[in-house]
């Protein structure tokens, strides 16, 4: 096993450890000999670096909730106690650090009056420290947590909704938002996402030798926007001036006024339909040498709302590449038919090989395209020649047409590759489960009625525009546990039109651990979402949601299908675990 992948056996139990970006997909299994019915599920524990002492995970369910409070049934309980019931877990520690988690999975069993009998444990470690590829490249996530049961914590975050301005607030209302009362808020939803960016214009800022080159769509977060004002003469920035962000009103256009005056070069522009690259270009005395590209968007709902993703590139190959696409857009982005000035430059025609020596493959494709299927192709192609998985979560796939879109949607009708998703979609999320179904979660629906034991949570004020929505990636992991792994990602929406007629980046990583971060962050994504759909569903049944004990003689256990040979719940075990 790499370091990104770890896999013990002890007596019979299985622990494997999938490293994400400052989180770990958690894998188990056991033996069907140790799977008697009066098997309950796992105990989770884990050790911080530098800590001698081992903490538990918690689990929100439990076997009983009789005789407690309203606030011990909230809080959940150690899963010494109250055992996790899945073959999988991510542990997403609430302050994450750097070095070595050591994880201990503990299978419990119930004896007939109730308590609990610890099994054989099995113990591994990980390195969780947050960079990707040294040297190379660095993925990080924003936590896309604020509508969650960490969030709803009302102590802990007591800031909730006001990291937004109310709904309906005119422009510049995001660039006026007073954001120094949340901080505490801001960093933990931010996480990866905000601290790179911050990083980055921190360091630039600090160097009087380093100057900043942008490509930015939305641009709506007070301290980046502040950030990049005081750089001064030191900025060039590109801003996408498509619809109502052309108006002189819009934060994009006050922001824009604020560089104009500090001395930065700036320029408006929307090729044929959007500038929507999310980029950022470091530059010391003229060379780049760090470049931010992803899916992020500069915006209070992008970084502390949405799921999304950065990636900050350090060698010299990748960041020559954004560097000179600056300067191409820079000088055509700002004229009628840019997009077919772009089209026929040789960075519009080819994916451009960024390898970097002894590092992992990296791709990258610039659009607009004259042929959309030139990015498109090569994306379709991993997915109908993947032979273990496809994890994805792409925004508005509903509304994508194209390879892509079909592809991805016949992954739902052919299940010989384990698949799972999750896009956006009006009004909702649509989950693809494993198993060919879909779930459809609303925004509002914890919001509204929280089913025992679950506490309310905020919708972000959530709803079915572009705009509102929680789901920002766009990425398409295929066969993540493969020598074949490969990761397609970048501010690209997958669509054929956006190809044609948006300035945007499609990055392909063929590595096993830039493709194993982005699983990890899928099925993170997937659970937080899919347990939603589960609990509308038992509340419409009017069930409340509970740990399954042991059956009556003969009848069936909460794990039976996990170990019938073909189920899909069994692939699933079998995917994380072996």
């Amino acid at each position: 096993m790499t370091g990104h992948l770890v896999r013990q056996t002890q007596g019979g139990t299985t622990i494997k450890l999938h490293r994400g970006e400052r989180k770990c997909l958690i894998g188990l299994d056991l033996d069907r000999s140790n799977a008697t019915d009066d098997f309950v599920g796992f105990a989770l524990e884990f050790r911080e670096p530098g800590n001698g002492s081992w903490k538990r995970v918690w689990n929100r369910l439990r076997f009983s909730y009789d005789g407690l409070t309203e606030d011990e049934i909230r809080a959940g309980a150690p899963s010494t106690v109250a055992p996790i019931q899945k073959f999988r877990w991510v542990h997403f520690p609430f302050e994450p650090r750097d070095g070595e988690y050591r994880y201990r999975a503990t299978p419990m069993y119930m004896r007939a009056d109730g308590s609990l009998v610890r099994g054989q444990a099995v113990e591994a470690a990980i390195d969780l420290s947050h960079e990707t590829i040294r040297d190379i490249l660095d993925v990080g996530f924003t936590r896309g947590y604020a509508s969650s049961q960490a969030y709803a914590d009302a102590e802990r975050f007591p800031c909730q909704a006001r990291i937004l301005p109310p709904p309906g607030s005119a422009p510049p209302a995001d660039l006026d938002h007073d954001m120094s009362t949340c901080q505490r808020e801001y960093a933990w939803l931010g996480f990866e996402g905000r601290a790179t960016i911050y990083q980055l214009l921190d360091e630039a800022l600090a160097d009087p030798s380093v100057t900043v080159d942008a490509m930015l769509y939305e641009l709506r977060e007070p301290m980046i926007v502040g950030k990049l004002e005081a750089l001064g003469s030191r900025l060039r920035a590109i801003v996408d001036n498509h619809d109502a962000q052309g108006d002189p009103t819009s934060n994009e256009s006050i922001a824009c006024d604020r560089f104009t005056a500090a001395g930065a070069a700036v320029k408006r522009g929307k090729f044929g339909r959007q500038q929507h690259n999310k980029v950022v270009v470091l530059r010391r005395n003229g060379t780049p040498y760090k470049a931010l590209a992803g899916s992020t968007n500069f915006t209070l709902r992008g970084l502390y709302v949405q799921s999304n993703n950065t990636i900050v590139f350090r060698d010299t190959k990748a960041t020559a590449l954004f560097g000179a696409v600056f300067e191409r857009y820079f000088a055509i982005i700002d004229k009628r038919g840019a997009a077919g000035a772009f089209h026929r430059d040789p960075l519009s025609q080819v994916w451009h090989d960024c390898t970097p020596a002894g590092g992992p493959v990296i791709r990258i494709a610039i659009s607009p395209h004259e042929d959309p299927a030139l990015a498109l192709d090569p994306v379709v192609d991993a997915v109908e020649q993947a032979e273990s998985s496809v994890l994805y979560a792409v925004v508005f796939l509903n509304q994508l047409s194209g390879r892509v879109r079909d592809t991805l949607e016949e992954l739902v009708k052919h299940r010989s590759t384990f698949s799972y998703g999750i896009a956006q979609r009006t009004g909702g999320l649509s989950v693809f489960k494993p198993d060919g179904s879909r779930g459809l979660v609303s925004f509002a629906y914890l919001a509204e009625d929280a089913p025992e034991p679950f506490a309310a949570e905020w919708s972000s004020h959530a709803g079915g525009n572009s705009r509102s929505n929680v789901l920002h990636h766009k990425f398409v992991v295929t066969d993540f546990n493969t020598p074949r792994a490969r990761v397609f990602t970048g501010s690209s929406n997958m669509a054929k039109g956006g190809e044609r007629d948006n300035g945007d980046h499609l990055i392909m990583i063929e590595d096993g651990r830039v493709a194993t971060a982005y699983a990890v962050e899928a099925l993170r994504t997937f659970d937080h979402f899919h347990f939603r759909v589960a609990m509308n569903e038992a509340d419409r049944k009017r069930q409340v949601l509970k740990l399954a004990t042991p059956p009556a003689p003969g009848g069936p256990t909460w794990f039976r299908e996990v170990y019938v040979p073909g189920h899909i719940k069994a692939r699933d075990r079998l995917l994380f675990s072996a």
